[in-house]
């Protein structure tokens, strides 16, 4: 990194002193090669004052948000006025999108939120070396700047007439005439085509109007057609009789007559910087304004406020393509979720795992960015780059990794049709939008599955005042009948009553169970699953198929058979000759009755999707009516007199849960067929409303 062999003093300001000492200790260590020296204090008034003391050695401040003396924001705005270019990260255990929206605002170079784990003291670490790296770059920039704009001002004599009496050295050198070529030629030389300010009109004002300077800005084209961008002076002077140079003993003496002497100094560059850093601000504005939208967005508007953020920051940064993708750990590679291009751009492939780019994998997990201003431009680790994303020639790519509770969640990618450089500042606003990006879809993914649960506790309130109060009932009744009637007969209907009971009691846990987030996710050979399963029902006379290219899916391996084992019961039970409803429903498992036909004339088969990754799982049987087959999954839908109904509601659960979906369809032999797609696909998106395309 540049500017850090001088080692990176850190002031970390923190009401607590336990924890201030771990992050100290942990920042250090962290450094690697870089001398790290972190100081601490509790109170921001102490670290403001040592951040307006103008020898101290403070690089860069490490902050908390809730402290006694002044919050986080307000600390943050007292160090913006004294040093407005420190960097300064907002580290704080108050994780809300109001505190990052404003702490952004404000001028904060970063924000983290305080985790659990040591993983956090790393990504911080880097984050501060980076900023360090940035400040120090763009302070020695000014520095040098100010050097050369002393350095670097020409100076010319005209006389009354606006020809050319005398030049200095640096004037030669600005303009790329030689010194003989320049002297007598009149100012209306040095003036391009098409420009609006004039080195000539800038002398008929200063003679026209006896004025004594004018100052202006204005191109001059150079020996060499080049226009260079230059701002300078003409003033009328009296010129030294006694035959000395006013500008340098190398410019030939004037003859003593009154002319104009001016100055010139080339601001190309420096019009430039200044140009990159309006740019930057805009993209800054751009990042923060979707940043907002996206922070403010419900859950049935998230997806298309997402491909808003990514056409916005696509268009204003002028790339054919921005796309989202989820890190899956389990193939360790992307799968593609959310993506924008340009008019005739093509799209990133649906997945790109580390066997097809190790380098670009890698420079994720490590939280790193990856960068190629042009396919001609990569490291040789990076070879099958262009192939994994389908890179135009000479395209250039960058990647930001997407973070969320300390790990790796995904990777925001970019890529220009033409090659590009990816400066620092660029990336770094990309990177706050990928942790934006990040937080959304994470909070989507936390909706969801408490809108999830909020359906499972409406199900079991429904299951607790209906579905069991009937049974309840009916055991109630037949045992107070055979009170008073002294038929015991009647206790058969109570026991049957009370048995009903018991399969809704057992299946409205297992749904419970079942319900919840799945723990560690693993590869799983699926035809072993499917195998397994099959054995672990009663199948009676069935027949299972199985096709030979299943493959492999990452889940929890015993959820996953769990919901085929319901779906092998449900083909069974309710496809077989003996046990099919006469109108033709497929619905839940339920009775366990098998008689000496159970399963008699079935084919159940399992096989992998056309054209998308998953599997299905078919019978021959009578099939499920087209007009029901949205109902099959809801809880208490069943046609078997002693299921519960829940069988398939078990099984959709598990498939939400992995994060996959699952449909009723009909079979080739006209049975019922259940398709678990296993990856969802990436969304094609409309413009959205008020944010057209503009050609």
């Amino acid at each position: 990194m540049v500017g850090l062999r001088d080692g990176v003093t850190v002031l970390h300001v923190d009401d607590e002193p336990e924890l201030s000492s771990l992050v100290a200790t942990y920042l250090e260590r962290e450094a690697a090669d870089v001398e790290l020296t972190v100081e601490t204090t509790e109170r921001p008034r102490e670290a403001l004052s040592r951040v307006e003391d103008e020898s101290s050695p403070v690089d860069c401040v490490v902050s908390d948000y809730e402290m006694p003396e002044m919050d986080g924001l307000s600390f943050l705005r007292a160090v913006r006025t004294a040093r407005p270019n420190l960097p300064f990260i907002l580290y704080t255990g108050k994780g809300s999108e109001e505190v990052a929206r404003d702490a952004f605002r404000v001028g904060a170079t970063d924000y983290m939120q305080k985790g659990g784990g040591s993983d956090q003291y790393a990504v911080l670490a880097n984050r501060v070396l980076n900023a360090v790296s940035r400040y120090r770059a763009q302070a020695e920039s000014r520095r040098y700047g100010t050097v050369f704009e002393a350095l670097n001002t020409a100076v010319y004599v005209l006389d009354e007439s606006g020809r050319f009496t005398a030049v200095d050295d640096v004037f030669v050198e600005l303009s790329g005439y030689d010194r003989e070529d320049i002297l007598g030629e009149h100012v209306s030389a040095l003036t391009p085509e098409g420009a609006e300010e004039t080195l000539s009109a800038k002398l008929d004002s200063v003679v026209s109007d006896d004025a004594d300077t004018v100052r202006f800005e204005a191109d001059v084209r150079t020996a060499d057609r080049e226009r260079v961008r230059c701002v300078g002076t003409m003033g009328l002077r009296s010129l030294d009789i006694s035959g000395r140079s006013p500008v340098g003993s190398e410019a030939p003496c004037d003859d003593g007559k009154g002319g104009v002497v001016g100055t010139l100094q080339d601001v190309t560059e420096q019009r430039r910087r200044q140009e990159t850093v309006r740019y930057h601000a805009k993209l800054k504005d751009v990042v923060l304004d979707t940043s907002t939208t996206l922070m403010s967005a419900e859950l049935d508007e998230i997806e298309t406020k997402i491909h808003w953020t990514l056409q916005s920051i696509g268009e204003f940064l002028d790339v054919d393509r921005c796309t989202v993708s989820r890190y899956d750990a389990d193939v360790d590679g992307l799968r593609k979720t959310n993506e924008w291009t340009a008019p005739d751009a093509d799209g990133q492939p649906a997945s790109v795992t580390a066997d097809d780019c190790e380098w670009i994998i890698e420079r994720l997990r490590q939280f790193e960015d990856a960068r190629s201003r042009d396919g001609a431009m990569l490291p040789p680790d990076a070879s099958g780059l262009p192939a994994a994303f389908d890179l135009p020639d000479d395209a250039a790519f960058v990647a930001v990794p997407m973070v969320s509770n300390w790990s790796l969640s995904g990777a925001v990618t970019l890529v220009s049709e033409d090659a590009r450089s990816w400066p620092n500042e660029e990336v770094s606003l990309l990177r706050t939008a990928a942790d934006m990006l990040s937080h959304t879809m994470e909070r989507r993914r936390r909706e969801e599955e408490l809108r999830r649960q909020n359906e499972r506790l409406e199900e079991f309130a429904s299951v607790v005042s209906h579905d069991l109060r009937n049974p309840m009932n009916v055991a109630d009744g037949f045992v107070e009948l055979a009170r008073e009637t002294g038929n015991v007969a009647h206790l058969d209907r109570a026991s049957s009553a009370l048995d009903r009971m018991d399969v809704l009691v057992s299946d409205v846990l297992e749904l419970a169970r079942q319900g919840r987030t799945v723990g560690d996710t693993s590869p799983v050979d699926l035809t072993q699953v499917v195998e397994r399963s099959w054995r672990a029902v009663d199948t009676g006379d069935a027949v299972l198929s199985v096709s030979d290219s299943l493959g492999v899916v990452s889940a929890d391996e015993g959820r996953l058979a769990q919901a085929i084992e319901n779906l092998f019961r449900n083909s069974v039970e309710h496809g077989s000759t003996s046990s099919r409803p006469k109108d033709g429903d497929s619905v839940e498992h339920g009775s366990t009755d098998s008689g000496p036909e159970y399963g008699a004339d079935l084919t159940v088969s399992v096989g992998p999707l056309d054209g998308d990754p998953g599997f299905y799982v078919a019978d021959d049987g009578s099939g499920i009516p087209e007009e029901k087959r949205d109902r099959v999954f809801e809880h208490g839908h069943t046609t078997s007199e002693g299921g519960s109904g829940f069988g398939l509601s078990i099984v959709e659960s598990i498939v939400e849960a992995h994060g996959w979906n699952i449909r009723a369809a009909e079979s080739a032999a006209g049975g019922a067929r259940f398709e678990i797609r296993t990856a969802s696909r990436a969304p094609e998106f409309e413009v959205p409303v008020g944010h057209a395309e503009t050609d």
